[in-house]
């Protein structure tokens, strides 16, 4: 299944291989985190078609075909 993938920043270090994945049927949200090789206390926010998807839930959210993600990186500052 073909995912389309939008990644932010830094992330853009992790995978850069273009626009977007191949994923397994029923893949999670953070299935897809590792396939791309982001860890996921690195993935600040992370939506599916522009609803995000709370960090609890990401083990639990499916992606499915159609589906985008898009991946914002965790803010570090002071």
């Amino acid at each position: 299944m073909d995912l389309k993938i939008k990644l932010v920043g830094r992330l853009k270090e992790y995978w850069n291989d273009g626009s977007s994945v191949e994923v397994t049927e029923g893949a999670t949200v953070l299935d897809v985190l590792k396939q791309l090789n982001i860890p996921d206390e690195e993935a600040g926010m992370v939506a599916i078609n522009d609803e995000s998807v709370p960090r609890k839930e990401r083990g639990i959210v499916k992606v499915v075909p159609g589906d985008s993600m898009t991946i914002l990186p965790m803010v570090h500052g002071g």
